[in-house]
């Protein structure tokens, strides 16, 4: 079975300031996840990141079994965000 989520290595840096750096997750189908962590950590970034409204610096992203920046609508039209 393919993840829900797969997260590899990924970094973003925004003015030479790391706000990701090096994140790896794997959420299975019907697992429950939460980002948890102080103001700053980069759980909003992660957030965009996984919604295509941001790229990441470096590293491998995918989504219901479609690659973030290969197919961002694909993406799109697999999740919703409240």
């Amino acid at each position: 079975m393919t993840a829900a989520v797969c997260v590899q290595n990924v970094h973003k840096v925004y003015n030479n300031a790391h706000v990701v750096n090096d994140l790896s997750l794997m959420i299975e189908p019907g697992e429950s996840f939460g980002l948890l962590g102080p103001n700053g950590a980069g759980k909003s970034t992660t957030i965009r990141m996984l919604t295509t409204l941001t790229k990441p610096s470096e590293g491998h992203l995918v989504v219901a079994g479609h690659d973030v920046q290969q197919n961002p609508i694909d993406v799109r039209r697999q999740i919703g965000v409240v």
